[in-house]
């Protein structure tokens, strides 16, 4: 599995630097995608320091230029696509009389854009080889309604629809394609969320108790299922959404 190569958005923290690391255990090497140079280039770093090669790319995925850069570097360093997580994300606030606009185009233009041009740069790489995974990152609040989140449950309620149109089109290409769908795990992203809200602590509370452990989630455990659905172990499971929230969905 050495010469298997895994790209990640967003993956300079959270969610996709856990996949990340989830994936260099088992012999990938890795392209981390982010708009963060700082982390990015520690986050790589790390995963060399873990015996593969790692490759960062400063990138916003809405820019299609970056992101077909990067799918260049990619090409010239490894060669290859084996997998491909779409992760990257924006959250913001408001409901649907309180989203200024501009916010509401940067989401979508990351939230679901971002898939697009990504997957647009990365999957020819899959069809070349005849075989490919892409798992995309929804959210429970694609599925479930908290107050004031109108742009970001949209957007990622999309993801869902869009994971089975990109399975049933790619399936003559021997290409899977499913989505994790996380519930309140303890990323940065929601740390952030968490630390802005008007009461941090009933939030943080609030948020575990929507599982049925009584607590929120971790990065690494959405890694798990993130690998599991691009692995070969998973050649039969195509157009899912796999619920990785504690249970919030049954309750």
């Amino acid at each position: 599995m050495s010469n298997k190569i895994m790209i990640v958005s967003g993956g300079a923290s959270g969610l996709g630097l856990a996949a990340a690391e989830k994936f260099a255990k088992n012999g990938y090497n890795i392209v981390l995608i982010d708009v963060n140079e700082e982390k990015g280039k520690k986050a790589e770093e790390k995963i060399k320091g873990m015996g593969v090669d790692a490759v960062f790319c400063l990138c916003d995925i809405s820019n299609k230029e970056q992101v077909q850069k990067a799918a260049q570097i990619a090409r010239e360093r490894f060669g290859r696509a084996d997998v491909l997580i779409n992760n990257a994300g924006l959250e913001v606030r408001g409901s649907i009389l309180q989203c200024e606009e501009d916010d509401w185009v940067r989401l979508y233009e990351i939230n679901l854009k971002g898939i697009y041009y990504m997957s647009n740069a990365f999957v020819p790489m899959m069809v070349e080889q005849k075989k490919g995974a892409v798992v995309n990152t929804g959210s429970i609040l694609g599925y479930r309604t908290v107050p004031e989140r109108a742009a970001y449950s949209s957007s990622k309620g999309a993801i869902d629809t869009l994971t089975r149109s990109m399975a049933f089109d790619l399936a003559q290409h021997n290409i899977r394609v499913n989505c994790v769908v996380p519930g309140a795990i303890d990323t940065p992203l929601l740390r952030g969320s968490i630390n802005d809200s008007p009461d941090p602590a009933e939030t943080e509370k609030v948020l575990g108790s929507k599982s049925v452990f009584g607590r929120m989630g971790t990065s690494e455990e959405v890694a798990n299922v993130m690998y599991f659905l691009a692995s070969d172990e998973a050649s039969f499971v195509t157009g899912a959404a796999y619920f990785v929230d504690g249970g919030w969905s049954i309750m």
